[in-house]
């Protein structure tokens, strides 16, 4: 069955339209260019508040696994490719693939950017935001936060919350969970789904659940909440 396995993969793969796994740029000329390419599923990106650069989460490859391929925070650069559907993480070939046309897998990886962390395989990241708001100490500012959605087909599942990527000078460090309790103890139940964030004007982080519907306000210390009418608490 695993030969069978890997012509699935690889007819599933293989994009016959330039711009898929891309990030496009709209505006630069008469038509969208590719500014980056080899990006599978990069929901979640953001311009970080002081150097300027791109960042995004890229959704590694579904069914494969628990642990295989992982969550990619990448800095995106224009003409750059992220290696997509051969190769993934930092340079990791996937044996699931066939070799690229007139090249192998290996000769192709070294051409490609590697991601500069990576994060537990099928936790979904969704949206991605750098903090710009003034309400959530300063240390908060230039750090990004990204809604794992949560996984579909992992066991036990993974993701269901809201985690913080600290950043020092522009260069990531780290990960550590922010906001988290959808997933309940037992760990193979979620009460919700966190999908989308924003800065609210006063501060707050907002971040939507699409598994029910409803938006959640993150304040810090006594930050009053809206008055009613005002927009969700």
């Amino acid at each position: 069955m695993a030969p069978i396995r890997r012509e699935i993969l690889t007819r599933q793969c293989r994009e016959a339209d330039p711009r898929s796994a891309t990030i496009l740029r709209i505006g630069a000329g008469p038509a969208p260019a590719v500014f980056a390419r080899g990006l599978r599923d990069t929901v979640g990106f953001d311009w970080h508040p002081e150097t300027h650069e791109l960042w995004g989460m890229d959704n590694g490859t579904d069914e494969r696994g628990n642990d295989v391929p992982p969550e990619e925070l990448n800095q995106l650069k224009e003409g750059a490719d992220y290696g997509w559907p051969y190769v993934y993480g930092k340079r990791e070939v996937d044996a699931a693939m066939e070799d690229p046309p007139d090249t192998t897998k290996e000769k192709y990886a070294a051409t490609t950017e590697p991601s500069v962390l990576e994060y537990q395989a099928h936790s979904a990241p969704a949206a991605m935001l750098f903090y710009r708001g003034d309400q959530f100490p300063a240390e908060y500012r230039g750090d990004a936060f990204v809604a794992m959605h949560g996984s579909l087909n992992r066991d036990p599942p993974t993701g269901y919350k809201v985690v913080r990527i600290r950043f020092e000078h522009g260069t990531p460090k780290g990960f550590e969970d922010f906001l988290t309790g959808f997933l309940l103890p037992e760990g193979n139940r979620h009460i919700g789904s966190p999908a989308g964030l924003t800065v609210a004007k006063d501060g707050a982080l907002l971040v939507s659940d699409d598994g029910n519907g409803i938006i959640y306000r993150v304040s810090y210390g006594n930050a009053a909440s809206p008055s009613p009418g005002a927009g969700p608490s």
